[in-house]
Order: structure tokens, then sequence, then C-alpha cells
């Protein structure tokens, strides 16, 4: 309960200032679980009962607790000056939860949820500035905290319904316009042993194809525990690893989302909207509009797979780079816990690479580097992406021509703002093309596309 006294447990961490500065150091961003939440005896309820700031007829000795009213401005500024005391010691964000749990009358949810998501949202502004220092994310919010918090799904059950609605909320939260969002990968209700080895490596593959890839870490809910062997540790390091490559994909589409509104996981009918079907669909969606993808959300390693669109929309299997459907077809798939159903549309520009060092102290002399997967065809006379360049800070053209009379495949860049390389598939396998720093045009004869 020590949150309710503004502080770490003095037991366990007797001198948070200097362990937030070497994690830091190492590389490492900090963030703190926060709630509105007033328990008996803490700096916080003591206060609020001495001003008369909490919601009436709630006990403070049993779980949820009360709740402070902030919209009295005084218990605001309050709450707002105490917890400010984390990022001054270096936190860089709030783990923001409950809201919604009867520690507030029903009516006041919205209401109170908004303000202490602003109240979290000010303390770390006024410290790191309008940047991507920090980052907030809450389980509970509306409309107006939409510039204030991103989202995680909340406490879903480990098990495969779980997972299936937690790929639905995905695609929901995107709807609804946060295009920032998590789910508990593997679930967060869990019983014993929960969740089971399959269960947990699809949803470490669904998470890769997330804007955050969230995992709790702790004894007997990890993978590196028993009853959990080393095939689950694989894939947890191979999604990762996977997630962290796309980093480069995912910024620039999250910084699309903030100039159009756009998610980056899409509803299919955002993309292919004169297909009836995809407004059916709940368990499939694109990522960005590069990729489709269709997480496993049963047991057994098998799902069908409708690809939407028109006959002429082609998808490429992103994995073994063979297996090309078109859309309005049907598809039954079936993938060990190692892969994913996740697909490229034809002409698909994939940015990955290593742009954010991180904690990564073992890479001596570190630099950014960039992979932009290119996978063009004949059908695509053009296609497009617009890289989000975190160093300038600017969206940077990428433009793919295709010639099939020629067999001739044109690369248009600017300026990437890292050591670049394209690397574009193609029948008879993978060409590389080193970018010039400054930006410039390749040109790749002979070029037998993937897609026919």
């Amino acid at each position: 309960m020590s949150f309710g006294n503004f502080d770490f447990d003095p037991v366990y961490y007797p001198t948070p200032r200097e362990f937030v500065a070497n994690l830091s150091t190492w590389g490492f961003d900090f963030q703190v679980w926060v709630a509105n939440r007033a328990f008996l005896d803490t700096e916080l309820y003591n206060a609020s009962v001495a001003n008369d700031w909490l919601f009436p007829g709630i006990s403070p000795e049993f779980f949820p607790g009360p709740a402070l009213n902030l919209s009295i401005p005084e218990a605001y500024a309050y709450f707002k000056e105490k917890l400010s005391f984390f990022p001054d010691i270096g936190v860089k964000g709030y783990k923001i939860d409950r809201g919604e749990e009867g520690e507030m009358p029903v009516y006041e949810q919205n209401i109170q949820q908004t303000l202490f998501e602003q109240l979290c949202y000010e303390t770390m502004i006024e410290k790191w500035g309008n940047s991507t220092g920090f980052y907030d994310f809450a389980r509970s919010a509306v409309d107006r905290s939409r510039s204030r918090t991103y989202i995680w799904n909340g406490d879903s059950h480990s098990n495969f319904s779980g997972l299936s609605y937690s790929v639905t909320s995905g695609i929901r939260a995107g709807l609804v316009g946060f295009p920032i969002w998590a789910s508990d990968t593997g679930g967060y209700i869990r019983n014993l042993n929960d969740p089971a080895p399959e269960l947990w490596a699809r949803w470490m593959q669904f998470s890769t194809f997330s804007p955050v890839y969230e995992i709790m870490i702790g004894t007997n809910h990890t993978p590196w525990y028993p009853p959990y062997d080393q095939d689950l540790v694989d894939v947890l390091k191979e999604t990762a690893n996977r997630h962290f490559s796309l980093l480069p994909y995912i910024k620039s589409y999250a910084f699309q989302a903030t100039q159009t509104g756009l998610p980056i996981i899409r509803a299919a009918f955002l993309e292919q909207p004169s297909d009836p079907k995809a407004f059916e669909l709940t368990e499939e969606y694109f990522f960005g509009d590069q990729f489709f993808v269709a997480p496993i959300v049963n047991a057994g390693g098998q799902r069908s797979v409708y690809f939407p669109g028109p006959p002429s929309q082609k998808y490429l299997e992103y994995f073994n780079k063979t297996t090309v459907q078109t859309g309005g077809q049907t598809v039954d798939v079936e993938m060990d816990v190692h892969y994913v159903p996740a697909y490229v549309v034809a002409g698909a520009i994939i940015p990955t690479g290593d742009v954010y060092q991180g904690n990564n102290k073992w890479t001596e002399d570190w630099t950014p580097t960039l992979y932009i997967e290119v996978f063009p065809s004949y059908d695509v006379s053009e296609s497009t992406f617009m890289y989000y360049d975190g160093s300038s800070g600017c969206e940077v053209e990428i433009c793919v021509t295709t010639n099939k009379a020629r067999e001739e495949v044109q690369i248009s860049y600017g300026a990437l703002g890292a050591e670049a390389q394209f690397v574009v598939y193609t029948a008879s396998g993978e060409r590389n093309v080193t970018a010039i720093s400054a930006g410039g045009v390749a040109r790749l004869g002979g070029v037998k596309s993937l897609f026919g």
C-alpha cells in the first residue's frame, strides 16, 4: 500500500532515487503503478479525510477503497503535487489502473478518470516536456483522455477466450480513437500454471503485431520458470525481437495516427470498405496498411482466414514468403507456435531494424540501422511509405515503382536518418541495395515478382 504514501516501500527500496537513476543509466525507463485510491492510514487517506475529499460510503479498509473527488480543486492540486515526486526522481510514466471498480459513484467514473489521467499527464509533461520522454497508459479511459494516455486491455483471462476477446478489443480500441494499445500477453487473471504454453505462445505472436508488446515478469509467470520449457523461451525471444525490429514501422504509423486518426491495428473494413465480409471480421486485422494478421485464437494451431478485398488484392505469407493468397477467399491455415498467419500486401514497404538503443549496452559503438523490406508486384505500379525518422521528427517518403515490360523496380527515397539498406524480395531471392545517406534513387533490373 506504499503508493498511498507517495513513496517506495523503504524495506525493499531504501534509496529510490538512486535505484531509478541506476536503471536509467542502463537504458531502462521506469514507470510506477498508480490509482485514485485512499486506503486506511495512508498519507493520501489521512489528508483526504481531514479535508473531506473522499466519495462517501466506501470503506477504506477493504478493496477497493474510496477515491478522491478530483473535481474539488484542492484535492486535485494535492494529488498532483504529491504525485510529482515520481517524475522528480526519474520515473518516466504511469500505469494508470482502476477507476471503474466501485471506488466512486458510477455516474462519476468518466469525469473522475479523465481528471486523474489529466493529473498524471501534467506531472510528466511538466518534468519531461512535450516529447516521447515518458509513457502513460491506462485501462479505463474515455475520449477526453485520448491525447493524455495510451491504453492497455485490462484484466483479460488467461485462456483462449481471453486471447480472442483481446484481439477484438485491440480492433475496437483503434476504431474509437486509441491507436496505441496493448494487452497483458498471456492474460492477467491466471490460475496455477496458467497460461498454458500454447496459449502463451499464440498471445506472444499476437503481441508481436500489436503497437506495444507487454508482458508480466515474475516467478511462475515468466517462461524461463517451470513448468515452461525452452521452446516457449525461444518463442518469447523470437517474438520480442521481431516486435523490436518492427519499431520503425510501428513508430511511423504511430506518428500518422497523430495526423490522421487512423489506428495501427485497423479493422479490415478500414482498408477494404468495398468488401461486405470485411465488416464481419473480429479476429483479423490490418497492422498499418502493409500487413494483414489473423492470430490463432484457439488450441490446435489451425484457423480459417478470410482475405478481404477483390481477387486482384494479393497477400504474401510473411515468414516463408512463398504462399500467395487472393482477396475474397477463405483459406484454412495451420502453423506451429513459432509462427502466426501474417501477410504483406502486394507492393508492401516494411521498415525494420534497430533504431532505438534502450538498454543495449552490450553493442560497442551502437548506431541505428534500418532494413527496409520491399515486396514489389507488377500489379502495383507505385507504392509509397511515409517513414517517420525519430531523429529529425520528420516523415520521409519511400516510393517504389514497377515496370513489368522491363522487369524493373525503382526505389526513390529521402534522407532516412540512419544507415539503411533496402532488402528487395523477389522470386529469385533477396536483392540488397545500400541507401545513400542524403537520399537517392535505386534501379533494379531482371526482377521476378513473388506475386507472379
